[in-house]
């Protein structure tokens, strides 16, 4: 077991291993996904939140590109799992929601086992959430995972293998995780590349708060330092102080960062993390285009990535499959809706203006709770968000300076908002053309 030094330490050492081997032409990166639920955009130290304390995550954020406006494509547990998985959007794979977790028939390979084919092991470890199975998506092992889409912390039922079956497996599922995914590493090939898909169900509920974290950070905890007290959502408040806070704070995921990173510091690793939003009180699910359900963390580190600190660039969780495909050197079997960050990674420029986020289920069916939420098309800048609702109705936000999203410029515009409204209805539309988004209709 690793002390917190060597944890710190060693997430380092994988950050900056392997500098310029993509260059030399020796062989493919190995990639680590990381991948945790629920995870609120403020709720990590590298975000500036005094509160939270991720010594680990921290660490890789300062050892790569931390990409502080970014946002998940679809806020929502299957559906973001399909836009990783295929490069699509959610209305193009057929993996829309909750309520709807398969592929379409006929679905082309996947990203994943267009990384296979090209001489990849391509490894799953973590919540899977897909009516289609892995085996089916590309993966070529699964040493440990859970099939659907919660699960208790203490003493899981997880799936050992590819056709592995249900089974209480002992132990707290973050650790459990880690550790299978630390034996992906180890056993990994010097002569082969690997992908390591590693997907963390926490914080996702239930919330169970574990010692030591959990009498460490009681009565401690506060909502994220630029989150409003009021507007779209109800606050943070007694979530973070009661369940939420523990969940991140030197907690097991991040401990299970450094302890990854460990074993990765010798074996050259390109680091994604990525996380979904938290879903906070007073909401009908994850699904909303506000900041507290689309923003997330977002790091990239290790490998060719060098040191370049926070990037505003407005990137989205689609771009994530195109740029492993673009490091690995692999021609998409089909065009992908998302676009490589090798100039952002590589060059620290950035050729990202807009960023788009859907959601494309208005059916109760969409959510566990029953609750319909109205499709909208979102669209991001540095600066603005623009958002369209199915109905027609339309917001511009500028979230820096109103974070709670609180005044929408689209009622009363100006002559500035009103180019910035024009721009990005422009950037909008062709979007949906290029990705034939059914919703191109209610533009007109």
């Amino acid at each position: 077991m690793l002390n917190r030094r060597q944890f710190t330490g060693a997430a380092a050492g994988a950050a900056i291993t392997g500098a310029g081997m993509a260059q030399s032409g020796a062989r493919k990166p190995n990639i680590v996904f990381i991948f945790s639920d629920d995870h609120h955009y403020q709720c990590l130290g590298a975000a500036g939140n005094p509160h939270i304390q991720t010594p680990n995550l921290d660490r890789l954020a300062a050892h790569g590109v931390n990409f502080t406006h970014a946002m998940i494509s679809t806020s929502q547990c299957c559906p973001s799992r399909g836009v990783m998985l295929s490069g699509l959007e959610t209305y193009q794979s057929g993996l829309q929601s909750n309520g709807y977790t398969a592929f379409k028939p006929g679905y082309p390979p996947t990203v994943i086992e267009q990384l296979r084919r090209s001489g990849y092991d391509t490894n799953l470890v973590g919540k899977w959430h897909i009516t289609n199975m892995p085996k089916d998506c590309g993966f070529a092992s699964a040493p440990l995972w859970l099939r659907g889409g919660g699960s208790k912390y203490v003493d899981p039922m997880l799936r050992r293998g590819l056709d592995g079956k249900d089974e209480e497996t002992k132990g707290h599922i973050t650790d459990l995780l880690t550790d299978a995914a630390v034996g992906v590493i180890e056993k990994s090939s010097k002569e082969k590349p690997f992908f390591l898909w590693l997907t963390y169900n926490a914080p996702h509920t239930p919330w169970t708060a574990v010692e030591p974290y959990k009498s460490q950070y009681a009565g401690k905890a506060q909502p994220p330092p630029a989150h409003p007290s009021g507007g779209q959502a109800l606050r943070l408040g007694h979530l973070l102080r009661r369940d939420f806070a523990p969940r991140c704070r030197r907690g097991p995921r991040d401990r299970s960062v450094g302890k990854s990173g460990a074993v990765g510091e010798h074996a050259r690793l390109l680091h994604w993390r990525q996380r979904l939003p938290l879903r906070h009180q007073g909401l009908n699910g994850k699904v909303h285009p506000w900041d507290e359900s689309v923003r997330v963390p977002y790091i990239v580190s290790g490998g060719v990535v060098k040191a370049r600190g926070k990037q505003g660039a407005p990137v989205c969780s689609i771009d994530a499959p195109a740029t492993w495909m673009d490091f690995a050197g692999v021609k998409p079997a089909y065009k992908l809706s998302g676009v490589t960050l090798r100039e952002e990674l590589i060059d620290g420029h950035s050729r990202h203006e807009h960023g788009f986020a859907v959601w494309n289920d208005g059916r109760p069916e969409g959510l566990a709770i029953k609750v319909a939420v109205e499709p909208y098309r979102l669209v991001r800048t540095r600066f603005y968000k623009y958002i369209l609702w199915e109905s027609k109705r339309e917001a511009l936000y500028e979230p820096d300076k109103d974070p709670g999203e609180v005044r929408n410029l689209a009622e009363k515009p100006s002559r500035l908002h009103k180019q910035v409204i024009a721009e990005m209805r422009g950037a909008l539309e062709e979007r949906m053309v290029a990705t034939d988004d059914p919703a191109r209709a209610w533009m007109r």
